[in-house]
């Protein structure tokens, strides 16, 4: 099967989005929720084999991978490439911005503490 330009395919995007996936099963976990394959497909609009495939070759449509990576938690940059840190955050909203430029204001034990709680 011939990829388009507009696919992207290798074996350490399907390494990084099982990852992605163990990561946001984990933090749903933490809040009392269970988090699926048959649940992501739901909200990713695909059949359960669809997400399967994903999960074993790696190669999706670059647009699926990106709102891909929104679902999971991780940057488009790191499912793709593995570049930058996982735990980098995403500011989609002026909201959040505006909350983690006042908690970048903060001492740092006042952070420390905040996150502890």
């Amino acid at each position: 099967m011939e990829k388009t330009s507009k696919e992207v395919s290798n074996r350490g995007l399907a390494i990084r989005l099982k990852y992605a996936f163990e990561r946001k099963v984990e933090r749903e976990a933490e809040h009392g929720r269970k988090y699926t394959k048959s649940l992501l497909a739901l909200k990713m609009n695909e059949s359960r084999q669809v997400i399967q495939q994903w999960f074993r070759s790696g190669s999706m449509d670059k647009f699926k991978a990106l709102r891909l990576s929104e679902e999971l938690g991780v940057t488009i940059d790191w499912l793709l490439t593995g570049r930058y840190d996982i735990d980098t955050i995403t500011i989609t909203t002026p909201r959040v911005k505006a909350l983690v430029a006042l908690f970048q204001q903060l001492e740092p034990e006042d952070q420390e503490h905040i996150y502890q709680e």
